[in-house]
């Protein structure tokens, strides 16, 4: 009877300690990053996408944007921009800048990675992993117009979201957290992440003004032919003055004689 007594505890004991464990497993404080769950401690990987169906891409200038108070930035990881600069202050204010330029290009005429963002859970809370590109053009200097961004995001190593639409910020949220000289640049983001695929019509060429010096030329030009037409019609008046006083002249000799 002891012996079944003992058991019954030791069971009971069992029991408690896993519901214990489950609970606590249950209550661990978690974060919620683009909708995924993310316990605190956990690396969350996003990686960002973009496919550029006709144009290389010469230049671009962009900012994610997190809360920097749940997610620690750990990593840039930035290799299809070899030459790309990043902000000095590695994602501090919860926001990471970085610009590159390459005037050979490079193509993504498929789907390549264009970042690769790893942070660390530090605190529960719910954030979302946004981007803004605020400028991302080809070898003439005209923003790509046919474009698609997708995106993959990982929590310690597991795959949770693959080939969505990524989370467009909020250029004037940004623009309020940053300072008044932030760049908003003249890219057209699309909620959708992609571009319409119509090139933006250019502006029609005009022909320069006149210069000041051509002006000045056509003024002396007309100002001479001025003078000479005026130096004419003064020699006829004069001629004609002349041929009067002749014709007076001869009358007056022919009626003394």
């Amino acid at each position: 009877m002891k012996r079944i007594f003992t058991v019954s505890v030791a069971g009971m004991l069992a029991c408690i300690l896993m519901i214990a464990t489950m609970l606590c497993a249950v209550a661990a404080p978690a974060t919620s990053v683009n909708g995924v769950e993310a316990k605190v401690g956990s690396t969350v990987e996003y990686t960002l996408f973009l496919e550029s169906y006709k144009q290389d891409v010469v230049g671009i200038q962009m900012v994610f944007k997190f809360d920097n108070q749940l997610l620690e930035l750990k990593d840039v990881d930035l290799k299809n921009f070899p030459s790309a600069t990043l902000n000095a202050n590695k994602g501090d204010d919860g926001m990471i800048y970085f610009n590159s330029s390459d005037i050979n290009g490079q193509s993504f005429k498929e789907a390549k990675e264009l970042a690769k963002l790893t942070f660390e859970v530090v605190k529960e809370g719910e954030s979302d992993i946004e981007y803004l590109v605020q400028y991302l053009y080809d070898i003439d200097l005209v923003n790509i117009y046919d474009y698609a961004l997708t995106y993959n995001l990982s929590v310690d190593g597991g795959s949770q979201i693959s080939a969505e639409t990524p989370v467009l910020a909020d250029v004037e949220e940004i623009f309020d957290k940053v300072d008044a000289g932030f760049d908003k640049g003249d890219f057209e983001n699309n909620v959708e992440g992609t571009g319409s695929g119509i090139k933006p019509t250019q502006p029609p060429k005009t022909s320069p003004a006149p210069s000041q010096n051509n002006s000045n030329n056509n003024d002396k030009d007309n100002n001479t032919i001025l003078y000479v037409l005026g130096g004419v019609v003064g020699l006829a008046l004069v001629a004609v003055v002349i041929l009067a006083i002749a014709k007076k002249k001869k009358t007056d000799d022919t009626t003394v004689e």
